[in-house]
């Protein structure tokens, strides 16, 4: 049985521009709007996202929501900013918000005679994948597991070609087949970290593509496939680490995840198994996985065994390799 949805909170969809940075409306700087400071009273202050994950050199302007005295919203409300902590992010004179190092601060906003505030958590803006070794943050399973029977192995030949543009050929993420016994729109689907809502998509016919940023690496950006979700989930909003998010849309397609070190185009394309954390590997352990590398087809082996593709259209040869992990 489905979960029962929570009330939305009031308040409007966020919007994300290239390069991560979001963009929201009604803000400004100073004291000269319409109700900065020194303008109209308010009875209500707020500013969305209230919790937010951004790196250093994105761009940031928070959504405004005022209320008047006879409580209706005001448009084109302009506080004034201040930041907690300038180390880690200013403010500048139009009210956008510039993160500037790794670290946390608190946004403060007041117009109004009120206050507002939003929790700004700042990830470095690049990762030394080969020095670092990949970044184990996700400390929750995306998927509800008891319901899966087999999962694609990381550059299978499952579903289409999925790469980064540094490889060809190869799904470089992860198919999750539900059991044949269940109702696969049954079948949860969970934040796997702690993190911003980075964006949404329409995923052809079935449901939406999500992607989460985490607030532990928001470089490693993930994205999560055909997913029907709750209708309180929006660009913007912060979800903890095995909240759930939706379910999956369809009995016609395969639930499947991908994630990067960047952004897919530029970045570079990892493995599910190797971002887990050994609490969420264990889960799979308990499968019979014997290993992540289990999971994960090689490279080198990939390119031993190579398929034919055109673009990221479906595959026509399999190859020899292995392109299942079977569940126990």
């Amino acid at each position: 049985m489905r979960l029962v949805e929570r009330a939305a909170p009031r308040r409007r969809a966020a919007r994300w521009s290239a390069g991560f940075a979001l963009a929201l409306s009604g803000c400004g700087g100073g004291s000269d709007g319409p109700a900065g400071p020194a303008g109209p009273p308010l009875s209500q202050l707020a500013l969305f996202p209230h919790r937010l994950v951004v790196k250093v050199g994105d761009t940031v302007d928070l959504q405004v929501i005022a209320l008047d005295l006879n409580g209706l919203e005001l448009a084109g409300v302009r506080p004034t900013y201040t930041s907690t902590n300038t180390t880690v992010a200013t403010v500048d004179p139009d009210g956008r918000i510039i993160p500037r190092a790794v670290g946390t601060t608190t946004i403060r906003g007041a117009a109004g005679g009120q206050t507002a505030q939003t929790e700004l958590y700042v990830g470095a803006a690049s990762y030394d994948l080969a020095a670092l070794g990949p970044p184990r943050v996700l400390s929750a399973n995306y998927i509800d597991l008891s319901m899966i029977d087999r999962i694609s192995r990381f550059r299978s030949t499952i579903g289409h070609s999925y790469t980064d543009g540094s490889e060809t050929c190869r799904s470089m993420k992860h198919y999750f087949q539900p059991k044949p016994s269940v109702d696969w729109t049954d079948v949860a689907i969970y934040s796997p970290t702690a993190g911003t809502i980075a964006g949404i998509a329409a995923d052809g016919s079935f449901g939406s593509r999500i992607r989460i940023l985490p607030r532990d690496q928001p470089i490693l950006d993930i994205q999560i496939f055909h997913v029907a979700l709750r209708s309180y989930i929006v660009r913007g909003t912060w979800v903890e680490a095995g909240e759930s998010i939706g379910f999956h849309s369809s009995p016609n397609t395969m639930s499947d995840i991908a994630m990067s070190i960047g952004p897919k185009e530029g970045g570079t394309l990892i493995s599910y198994f190797d971002a887990m954390t050994d609490a969420v590997f264990a889960q799979y352990q308990a499968r019979g996985v014997s290993s992540r590398q289990a999971a994960i087809i090689t490279e080198a082996e990939r390119d031993a065994d190579p398929v034919p593709c055109v673009g990221e259209q479906g595959f026509t040869v399999h190859g020899t390799l292995p392109d299942w992990l079977e569940l126990s």
